[in-house]
């Protein structure tokens, strides 16, 4: 039996988990919050924290697309 067969195994640790969110694409937030709740963290933490993370960038670009809107000539 090979240790990736283990279901008990203790997953690798990767880098994307130390990571900000902000720093992270979207499918790449979520895999890491995946792999953090497979690893024993709190869902709704860390569901409530992608959300966040989310909804701040979407407000971001929001801003952005209004501020650019409103400058212009």
């Amino acid at each position: 039996m090979r240790a990736t067969d283990d279901p008990t195994a203790v997953p690798a640790h990767d880098p994307e988990d130390d990571m900000p969110l902000a720093e992270l694409d979207a499918r790449a937030r979520a895999d890491a919050a995946l792999r953090r709740i497979q690893a024993g963290a709190d869902p709704a933490r860390e569901a409530f924290d992608l959300a966040n993370t989310m909804n701040d960038e979407a407000v971001g670009r929001l801003t952005g697309a209004l501020r650019r809107w409103l400058d212009r000539p």
